[in-house]
């Protein structure tokens, strides 16, 4: 059997299993997203492997949307486009939310089936390219290879984001422009690669990285390599920073961080571009910041619990009489290590206070027994100076 046999001449529930788990991984559990089935009948498996292994307990988290659903299913789309709501937040169909879904706040699009009109794959992917506030960008998870239509000279102009009439015109216009479904051959196997990828940069450094089964799109909507990724990114950052040195003093102090994450966003690199970034160097315990060191200035990378270690055996914790105090700081440092220094930004402090206190703690009190609101954010302050002062 071939890739394109799965699901249509071939059921096999441990794969249907291991992808409804896969998708869950990589995406957060709010996210709306819709996934492209091969049929109904895939569409209904698939939405039953979503809910056995989802977080989130509505029982209405993952739901099918497909013509045999009648009424009941024109409902859930309506509910899925309401922006206002969150659940449905999954759905599955085949053919169904093809075109005429209006839910701007679609976060990703997830493929599990070849596509061979190059109208389709416009009218699937645009699906995710409706703008919405704070929406920056949305994610294809692409189990078929169909993105490789990105690449084909005949995918001419946007995404399709027309009104349903206009994408039927759209369709009609071109019904005779096909595509060979991808070759099965190049993607039934998904591994990581066994040798890494050497990067060289301008400065004579080589880099190796493991070269994800990941598509990156450019600014000029092409995609672009693991290394094109890259390359391109580390032409970016200097704009933010002119040396290692300042990178140091910016990621120490928790507004001028928040200030940097912001920049960084601008050129491309998020929270799940950060996630690559660390998968690519086999880095998933080192902080953002780590990993934008070495990739700037060769500096070798330390872990977030490397660096709580040598906190945790410096003066600023030692010295502390304050019994409380320390309890919180440790509390902030062991928060750290479990999810990094983008969480200790300047706007997140009365947050992580009320987390510390689990939503008990009146913050004009712990404030007072800190001695004052500014013995407390200098307290705050010297902490992570302490922590990325190397």
């Amino acid at each position: 059997y071939e890739l394109k046999d799965f699901d249509r001449k071939i059921i096999v529930p441990e794969r249907i299993d291991l992808i409804a788990r896969t998708i869950l991984e990589h995406i957060k559990p709010h996210e709306k997203t819709i996934i492209f089935c091969v049929d109904q009948e895939h569409a209904a498996l698939m939405r039953d492997a979503i809910n056995k292994h989802k977080t989130v307990r509505d029982g209405d988290y993952c739901v099918r949307v497909t013509s045999n659903e009648g009424e009941i299913g024109r409902k859930y789309l309506e509910l899925f486009q309401d922006n206002g709501k969150t659940i449905p937040t999954i759905l599955t169909s085949s053919q169904m939310l093809t075109t005429g879904v209006d839910a701007k706040n679609v976060r990703n699009i997830v493929l599990l089936r070849s596509i061979g009109s190059m109208v389709e794959f416009k009218q699937i992917i645009g699906r995710g390219t409706r703008v919405f506030e704070g929406k920056d960008y949305f994610t294809i998870i692409d189990f078929t290879g169909a993105t490789n239509l990105f690449y084909d000279e005949k995918r001419d102009g946007p995404m399709s984001t027309a009104s349903p009439e206009d994408q039927a015109k759209e369709s009609k216009k071109e019904k005779n422009l096909t595509f060979d479904p991808v070759s099965s051959s190049d993607h039934d196997e998904f591994h990581v690669p066994k040798q890494k990828l050497k990067v060289k940069l301008l400065d004579n450094r080589e880099l190796k990285i493991i070269n994800i089964e990941t598509r990156y799109i450019g600014e000029d909507g092409k995609p672009l390599t693991a290394e094109q990724y890259l390359l391109s990114l580390v032409g970016k950052l200097p704009a933010l920073y002119q040396s290692e040195e300042q990178l140091r003093t910016l990621r120490s102090d928790p507004k001028t961080r928040e200030d940097l994450l912001l920049e960084l966003r601008k050129i491309g690199l998020d929270e799940e571009h950060f996630r690559l970034l660390q998968a690519m160097f086999e880095a998933p315990e080192s902080d953002l910041f780590d990993v934008l060191t070495y990739l700037s200035y060769g500096e070798e990378m330390k872990t977030r619990s490397e660096r709580v270690g040598r906190v945790l055996e410096q003066s600023l914790m030692k010295k502390s009489e304050n019994l409380s105090a320390k309890a919180f700081l440790e509390y902030l440092l062991a928060y750290y290590q479990e999810h990094g220094s983008t969480e200790l930004v300047q706007s997140k402090m009365g947050e992580l206070i009320k987390l510390y206190g689990r939503g008990q703690i009146n913050i004009v009190d712990f404030t007072k027994a800190f001695g004052g609101q500014e013995v407390l954010i200098q307290v705050w302050k010297d902490l992570q100076k302490e922590l990325f002062r190397i």
